[in-house]
């Protein structure tokens, strides 16, 4: 890839600035860790994004979406090719009464708050994850039998091919910690949820409670990518991590956590090698003891 083409490309389109060149992805991401993406860019817009993907096509160069950067582990030689953020340009929430339209770039911290001071139920599962929409979407993000299936409507996106396309929640196929939009080259927009009426304090309530049960279970003060491991059927990851004495291993400045083994932690200047070696370590450690083969719930992009 010719760095100068894409550059004089970008500035005749007239999104220059809206592109960024080496840029560290340990500031994109909730691990603090990662290498540069050769070209990264923050779209303001639609229009701005369908410029930058049909750069992307003209020019052979493959593109990531990394949202708020959770639940992924950018390994330390950075990601070759143009990663796209959509935090600047997409946040738009439009509310008809239970009917919210939201922008792909919305966290769900955010939204959460809204709803309640709308009265609005049904996101109250959400109100500790730190991604955003489009990526919550994409995993079918959950907590305690709840998840982002329950609320979806239709999810508008825009192809390879600069095509905005519409879906229904139907057609998404929503599984465990997956939907069939997972690993396709397209971009979430936005989506339509619906929610429902609640009782304000009900509401509050059950969002303080979903708090404190993550807090006193989940390693929120530290630096990680949530949880690591897809719990196998009828168990969880993070109990067989324990019972294989992962529990606070550490490889440098990166360390299981001591209060969630299905969670990795970084101290501080952790390297992506360091986290990737603790993962493995688990998995070797899981399949020998229990024959079981973890399978990843982080997603790892990169070179080493």
């Amino acid at each position: 890839m010719n760095i100068n083409i894409i550059k004089n490309e970008c500035k005749k389109q007239g999104i220059g600035s809206i592109i960024k060149y080496d840029e560290p992805l340990k500031n994109h991401t909730s691990f603090r860790i990662g290498g540069p993406a050769d070209v990264f860019c923050s779209p303001n817009n639609i229009e701005d994004l369908k410029k930058v993907l049909s750069i992307s096509k003209q020019y052979n160069i493959p593109f990531r979406v990394i949202g708020n950067g959770t639940n992924l582990l950018i390994l330390d030689s950075g990601i070759r090719g143009l990663v796209i953020n959509l935090n600047k340009g997409f946040k738009k929430i439009e509310f008809s009464d239970k009917i919210v339209k939201v922008g792909a770039g919305v966290s769900l911290l955010y939204l959460n708050k809204i709803a309640l001071s709308r009265e609005l139920s049904g996101l109250e599962f959400a109100c500790n994850v730190p991604g955003a929409l489009g990526g919550a979407i994409i995993t079918n993000a959950s907590f305690k039998g709840n998840c982002m299936a329950d609320v979806v409507q239709d999810v508008i996106f825009l192809t390879r091919e600069n095509k905005i396309e519409r879906t229904s929640k139907s057609n998404l196929n929503f599984n465990y910690r997956e939907c069939n939009l997972k690993g396709k080259p397209v971009i979430i927009l936005e989506a339509t949820l619906l929610l429902k009426k609640g009782n304000k304090e009900e509401i509050e309530s059950k969002i303080k409670q979903n708090i404190e049960i993550r807090k006193t279970r989940q390693p929120l003060d530290k630096f990680s990518a949530g949880s690591i491991f897809k719990n196998p059927p009828c168990y969880y990851a993070g109990e067989l991590a324990e019972k294989v004495g992962a529990k606070g291993l550490f490889r440098g400045k990166a360390q299981v956590s001591s209060r969630h083994a299905n969670f990795i932690i970084n101290n501080g200047g952790a390297s992506a090698g360091d986290i990737l070696y603790l993962i493995e370590e688990i998995e070797k450690r899981v399949k020998e003891k229990f024959g079981i083969k973890l399978e990843r719930e982080i997603e790892i992009l990169g070179e080493r």
